[in-house]
């Protein structure tokens, strides 16, 4: 049944309790308790307005290649500050060495005392499988330490008389289920499933709200959604995603697949999809992702300029920066990248748009590489003309997908053609 109020009518269901002090009142340890449980809800309140994401650092990254991963697997993790979405802040104060296999033993006096008995881990055992990908995720946890003096209790060992409780952080690892056959493609398996994570393959298309915009009333369900809540908590914040095998190790770190910045959540309701925090936290992750990526591909290749986009992703962000090959500079040839997705040869365009193009073309549909849909190709001026005087080795160029505004064409603005 509906409560009924009339104006001005205090409403004081869900309310937060505080504890009237005043001079002679008798107060026990629950009353303290009590306040000390209303001051945190009302953190958790405001880290719930806030948002949920990675707020700074917490960068993830995978050890140097001369150490052995195959039968250690471990990851360094960055400092940082990131909130769940139950508010929870979840702080890391210095770079840690992060072992992902899980000790058959835990330490008992870790999570038990301070309300996250919700956040105990939901996938337990060690991994054994051959390969796979797997989540890491940071989530709360607290710890015991100390006695405090007593009264009262003879000063007998007792579990109440605890000194203090640390709040802390455990980190997590949720094998995903993927199948034998997308874990043999190699070539394509880190895009594959990092768009899988942007809620997009061959079942779900990157065009979906458009197609019915009136009657969807979510935003497009990703494979972390998939996971919710049986493996994947509210507790959790993903950090990355690993890829090991028994024969190779660690294969890859791929962080913005997962990781997303702190986004409020909607107030848009059926238009969340669109005007909502998370689209836009979406097509930046996006971006990055693939810089990630491309980096990480020339890094490791030893002729990057050879590569062609379809035998690495199946899919292309609406916006990327690639480094173009140029003498001793390692990079890519962009008729070779592109191989088999129409073009044009670059455009030159000022500096002066090129951020306003990285912004812009940010809330644009990721497309399909394979489906013959046409990009836009540019070079920067200023950046060709640092390259000719010897300012920097490093030219590179910039694609988009081709329902991005054009910026081509000639302009009637401060440039000129002959400067």
């Amino acid at each position: 049944m509906m409560n009924e109020k009339r104006l001005t009518e205090a409403i004081t269901d869900g309310g937060l309790p505080w504890i009237n002090f005043f001079s002679g009142r008798l107060l026990s340890g629950e009353d303290l308790s009590k306040e000390q449980s209303s001051n945190l809800e009302g953190r958790h309140r405001l880290g719930r307005a806030i948002g949920e994401g990675v707020a700074y650092g917490l960068e993830v990254s995978a050890p140097d290649s001369s150490v052995n991963t195959r039968e250690t697997p471990h990851v360094l993790v960055n400092a940082g500050l990131a909130i769940n979405r139950q508010g929870q802040t979840l702080s890391l104060s210095s770079q840690t060495n992060v072992k992902l296999t899980r000790p058959i033993n835990a330490d008992i006096n870790v999570a038990g005392s301070l309300g996250f008995e919700d956040c105990r881990p939901l996938q337990p055992g060690v991994y054994v499988a051959q390969a796979g990908i797997y989540l890491l995720t940071i989530a709360p946890a607290s710890k015991n330490e100390g006695r405090a003096a007593v009264s009262g209790l003879d000063n007998i060992i007792a579990r109440c008389n605890t000194h203090h409780a640390i709040e802390g952080v455990q980190f997590r690892l949720i094998q995903l289920g993927l199948n034998a056959d997308e874990l043999r493609d190699a070539n394509l398996l880190r895009n594959r499933v990092a768009y899988r994570c942007f809620g997009i393959d061959e079942t779900r298309p990157p065009i979906s709200f458009p197609l019915d915009p009136l009657g969807q009333t979510s935003p497009r369900q990703t494979l972390l959604d998939d996971l919710r809540p049986r493996l994947l908590t509210d507790c959790d914040v993903p950090l990355a995603l690993i890829n090991w095998t028994s024969t190779e190790g660690i294969r890859f770190v791929d962080m913005w697949s997962v990781r997303r910045r702190v986004f409020a959540p909607s107030a848009a309701g059926r238009w969340e999809a669109v005007l909502g925090e998370r689209c836009h936290s979406d097509g930046e992750a996006m971006f990055l992702q693939f810089q990630e990526h491309a980096l990480a591909l020339v890094n490791a290749e030893v002729s990057p300029h050879t590569l062609e986009a379809s035998r690495q992703f199946r899919y292309l962000p609406p916006v990327g920066i690639l480094p173009l090959r140029n003498g001793s500079a390692r990079g890519f040839n962009a008729d070779t990248f592109f191989t088999g997705v129409p073009h044009r040869e670059p455009e030159f365009i000022d500096g002066a748009v090129f951020s306003s193009l990285i912004r812009m073309s940010t809330g644009y549909e990721p497309f399909d590489a394979s489906n013959g849909e046409m990009v836009w190709l540019y070079q920067v001026w200023q950046n060709q003309m640092a390259v000719k005087s010897g300012a920097t080795r490093q030219a590179y160029f910039v694609f988009t997908s081709a329902h991005v505004p054009y910026l081509g064409t000639a302009r009637f603005d401060i440039s000129h053609w002959n400067k």
